[in-house]
C-alpha cells in the first residue's frame, strides 16, 4: 500500500509539473511571436510607433529602379562613406585598422563589397537613410546617445536619388554567391565570437561590450541551446523576442539568413545527423532486448510452475 501511495504521489507531482509548470516556463523562455517577416516595411507598419511608419513611408518613396551605379560610386565617396567603410571590390581599403576603428567607433565598420548580397534593396536603402531606425535601435540610440553611423545627409543633391544611386552601385559590385561561413562572418562576427570556427570580432571585445551595454555571446552552441526556429525569429527581429535588447535587427534576406543558420548548425551541431540516426539503433536495441528478456522470463517461470 505504501508503494502504491508513493507511486500515486510521484505521478501527481510529475503531471503537475508537466501540465502546469512546464508550459508556463516554455511560454516565458520562448514567447509566441509572429513568424519571421522578411518584408521589413510591412513588419514595421504594424508597429504603433508613427516615426518608424513615417520612416518606411519615406523609404518607399525612393525609386530604386532609377538608381545609377556610376553616380553611386561617386556619391559614396563624396558623402563620406569611405571615411569609415572600406570597399575592397573597388580597391578601397578600410581607412582604419580594426583596433583603431573599434577604439574610435566601438564596432568595426563593415566592408561594403558584399553588403548588397546580404540585404534586399529596400532594407539597404533604409539602412543608408537612417540605420538606427532600420535596425530598430531607437530605444538605445537617440539625440543624447547618437548611433555611430549617422543618418544619411547626402552629397548636395536629392537625397532619395542619391540613396537609389548608392544602392544601385552596391548591387553592381555584390557577388552572385557567397559561402555560408562568409555570410556568417559578414553578418555576425563584427560583434560575436564563433570559437568552434575560430572566428572572433576584430579589435577589442571590451569596447564592443561597453558600446552595446552587454557582452555579445559566443554563438558556437547557440543552435543547440536556442533551436533553429528561435534563432530564425530572433535574428529576423530581436526586439519582438527580447524587447530592449541591444542587438540590432540584422536585416538579412531570407536566403542569407538561411545560410547563417546553416553555418551555425554545421559548426555548433555537426553531430546532429549522427545523433538522430543513433536513436533508431537504440530503439532497435531495446526492442531486441525486450524480446530476449520476455523469452528468458517465460523460460524461468515455466520451471517454477
Amino acid at each position: 500500500m505504501k508503494e502504491l501511495t508513493a507511486f500515486i504521489i510521484v505521478v501527481a507531482v510529475t503531471a503537475l509539473i508537466y501540465i502546469g509548470v512546464e508550459p508556463y516556463a516554455h511560454s516565458v523562455m520562448n514567447p509566441h511571436v509572429e513568424p519571421a517577416q522578411f518584408n521589413f516595411v510591412k513588419a514595421d507598419d504594424e508597429m504603433k510607433d508613427e516615426s518608424i511608419k513615417n520612416f518606411w513611408s519615406e523609404v518607399n518613396a525612393i525609386d530604386l529602379s532609377k538608381g545609377d551605379a556610376a553616380r553611386g560610386a561617386e556619391i559614396i565617396q563624396m558623402a563620406g562613406c569611405t571615411g569609415c567603410h572600406g570597399i575592397k571590390k573597388a580597391g578601397i581599403d578600410n581607412p582604419m585598422d580594426p583596433k583603431t576603428s573599434v577604439s574610435g567607433l566601438s564596432v568595426a565598420p563593415a566592408d561594403l563589397s558584399n553588403i548588397a548580397y546580404l540585404y534586399d534593396e529596400k532594407f539597404l536603402a533604409g539602412l543608408i537613410k537612417d540605420p538606427a531606425k532600420a535596425m530598430k535601435l531607437t530605444h538605445k540610440f537617440n539625440d543624447e546617445n547618437p548611433f555611430e553611423m549617422p543618418a544619411f545627409f547626402g552629397a548636395g543633391g536629392d537625397l532619395n536619388e542619391e540613396i537609389a544611386d548608392i544602392v544601385a552601385y552596391l548591387k553592381s559590385i555584390a557577388p552572385k554567391t557567397m559561402s555560408d561561413d562568409a555570410v556568417f562572418k559578414e553578418a555576425c562576427v563584427r560583434c560575436h565570437d564563433m570559437k568552434y570556427a575560430k572566428m572572433y570580432p576584430a579589435g577589442n571585445k571590451k569596447e564592443i561590450s561597453k558600446y552595446l551595454g552587454t557582452t555579445p555571446p559566443d554563438l558556437s552552441m547557440y543552435i543547440r541551446s536556442r533551436s533553429t526556429q528561435y534563432l530564425n525569429d530572433f535574428i529576423n527581429d530581436p526586439q519582438k523576442m527580447l524587447a530592449g535588447t541591444a542587438m540590432p535587427r540584422v536585416g538579412l534576406k531570407q536566403s542569407t539568413q538561411k545560410q547563417v543558420l546553416s553555418f551555425m548548425s554545421a559548426t555548433g551541431d555537426s553531430k546532429k545527423e549522427e545523433r538522430e540516426s543513433l536513436g533508431y539503433y537504440l530503439m532497435g536495441y531495446f526492442l531486441i532486448l525486450a524480446i530476449f528478456a520476455t523469452l528468458w522470463k517465460r523460460k524461468i517461470w515455466e520451471k517454477l510452475h
